[in-house]
């Protein structure tokens, strides 16, 4: 795949030595003056010192169009399942909500976010005679639901993309007591972002719309299921920044 690298304010020396580097590989460099919008596509940004502001502003709206694709692919995961546009960003937003409440780190922060978006990208594996039965689900219905996580981390391993949520895709499903998927990890062998997102990842679920259920839990009710389940499902030190911090919110009517 073609890399652009959009090059900004440079003389043309700079231009001329750069693109005879770039001679033989799958490079195409465009020249941009401070202020031009980055053109469409741009994976990397070059500029000279001087041109630092402009680069920044560049860089940005580069991240802002990467950030739409990303939520782009959110939303067609979700639209597998029928679960209405704006539920993915509803669970990225409580993901940053608990991470400011945890105190992680920004780079962190971006990679909880990144897999509250793409944590079921697995499930765009999963026929639709399985991911939609309205019916109970056989034993080998249910094993092929539960690889999602596996067959998730795989598609992003392979494809070298997102490597930084490998652990949320894969390990978001287990519990803290042991009785999760796909590997029955217990505890601390929980990868500690994958026992935050678990939290996330139920209660957003049980106060959103599901084909798989007539009637929707309120707050009130995830609230309870969550404290039920604390120290079984849920890591009950998280769990209790989760409920302290108020990190989950009623839905505006």
């Amino acid at each position: 795949m073609i890399k652009r690298i959009a090059l900004i304010g440079a003389s043309q020396q700079n231009e001329a030595a750069l693109a005879k580097a770039a001679r033989g590989k799958d490079v195409l460099i465009t020249p941009m003056q401070p202020g031009e919008t980055p053109p469409h596509g741009a994976m990397a940004l070059i500029a000279l010192e001087e041109h630092a502001v402009a680069a920044l502003d560049a860089a940005l709206s580069v991240c802002a169009g990467q950030e739409a694709l990303l939520g782009l692919l959110a939303d067609a995961i979700a639209c597998r399942e029928n679960i209405p546009l704006g539920a993915s960003e509803r669970v990225r937003q409580h993901a940053a909500r608990f991470a400011q409440a945890l105190g992680l780190d920004p780079e962190t922060q971006l990679t909880l976010e990144r897999g509250a978006l793409l944590r079921d990208i697995g499930k765009l594996k999963i026929p639709n005679d399985v991911l939609l039965k309205k019916s109970v689900l056989s034993y080998d219905d249910w094993l092929l639901l539960q690889a999602h996580t596996k067959l998730g981390a795989e598609l992003l391993e392979e494809r070298r993309v997102f490597t930084d949520i490998l652990d949320i895709v894969h390990y978001h499903h287990e519990c803290y007591d042991g009785d999760g998927y796909p590997g029955n990890l217990e505890g601390g062998d929980i990868p500690r972002l994958a026992r935050i997102m678990k939290i996330i990842d139920v209660y957003c679920a049980m106060t959103s719309p599901r084909h798989y259920r007539e009637s929707q839990p309120s707050h009130d009710d995830a609230i309870e299921y969550l404290k039920s389940e604390r120290g079984k499902h849920y890591d009950p030190k998280l769990l209790d920044v989760f409920l302290e911090a108020e990190v989950g919110q009623p839905r505006k009517a």
